[in-house]
C-alpha cells in the first residue's frame, strides 16, 4: 500500500506517450502520411513483414541512444525506414521515399492527438503546481507542445534520447528535479508504465500510474487514474491510498 501525502507535493512530471498523447494513426512509427509516400499496393498482404521490419527498425534505433536535435533524429528515421522497406522487399527504395518517411516522422506535428483533457487540466494544474515532462523519446516531441501551446506550461521538459538515458536508469528525474529546484518527495511522477513507476518510486517520488484504455482488470500496487481529471480529484484530498 502507497499513501500519498498531498501536502506535500509541489510539482507533477509527467510521461508524454500515452499519458498526454498518441499517435494520430494508432501506430508509433506509421505516420499520416506513411501510405500516401509509399505505393500501398506494393505492401498488399505484408503484414507481417511489415511488422517484422519495423521491429527489426526499432532494434536499430534503441541502440542509438544519444540523438541531440531534430536533423539527427531525421538522419536516425532515414535509416529506420530504409530497414523497415527492405524487410518488407519493397521495390525501388530511393532517396525521395526515405526522406519524405522521415520527415513525416520528425516534422509532421499533426503525428500526435492529445487527449481531450490534457489543455483543459494542463492549464489548471499549472496554477498550483510546477509541472515537468520526462519522456523516453525523441527531440521532436518537444516542438510539437510548442507549436499546441502546451511547451509554456512545464518548467522542464526532459527527452531521453539527449541525454542519452531511459528514465528507469533515473538520470532524467534528478535532472528533472534539479531543474524545478524540488525534492522527490515533493513530486509525483505520472506514466502508463509501470516499470518506470518503480524506477520513480526507488527515486523517491511519489508514482500513479495512468490508464487511459479503460482496462477494467488492471492492477498495480500505486494509484490508478483514468485521466488529468481524476488526477485533479486525487489533489482535492489530502491522502490518498492505493
Amino acid at each position: 500500500m502507497i499513501i500519498i501525502d498531498i501536502k506535500n507535493v509541489k510539482a507533477i512530471l509527467f510521461d508524454s506517450g500515452r499519458t498526454l498523447n498518441i499517435p494520430r494513426t494508432g501506430h508509433w512509427f506509421i505516420t499520416p502520411k506513411f501510405y500516401e509516400i509509399i505505393d500501398a499496393s506494393k505492401l498488399k498482404d505484408k503484414q507481417e513483414l511489415l511488422d517484422d521490419g519495423i521491429r527489426k527498425a526499432c532494434d536499430y534505433a534503441d541502440k542509438i541512444k544519444l540523438i541531440k536535435n531534430e536533423e539527427e533524429e531525421f538522419r536516425m528515421f532515414r535509416e529506420f525506414y530504409r530497414i523497415v522497406l527492405e524487410e518488407t522487399k519493397y521495390p525501388d527504395i530511393d532517396d525521395r521515399i526515405l526522406n519524405n518517411l522521415a520527415e513525416d516522422n520528425v516534422y509532421n506535428d499533426d503525428k500526435f492527438l492529445f487527449f481531450d483533457d490534457v489543455e483543459s487540466s494542463i492549464k489548471k494544474l499549472n496554477q498550483n503546481y510546477i509541472l515537468g515532462i520526462v519522456s523516453d523519446t525523441w527531440p521532436s516531441l518537444e516542438r510539437v507542445f510548442i507549436n499546441r501551446g502546451l511547451r509554456e506550461y512545464f518548467s522542464t521538459f526532459i527527452i531521453s534520447s539527449i541525454y542519452g538515458s531511459y528514465k528507469s536508469e533515473k538520470v532524467l528525474f534528478k535532472i528533472a528535479l534539479e531543474e524545478l529546484n524540488t525534492q522527490p518527495y515533493e513530486t509525483i511522477f505520472i506514466d502508463d508504465n509501470e516499470t518506470n513507476l518503480v524506477a520513480a518510486e526507488e527515486f523517491g517520488m511519489v508514482p500513479i500510474l495512468i490508464d487511459r484504455y479503460e482496462r477494467n482488470d488492471l492492477k498495480s500496487k500505486y494509484p490508478i487514474i483514468k485521466s488529468l481529471e481524476d488526477l485533479s480529484n486525487f489533489l482535492l484530498t489530502n491522502n490518498i491510498d492505493s
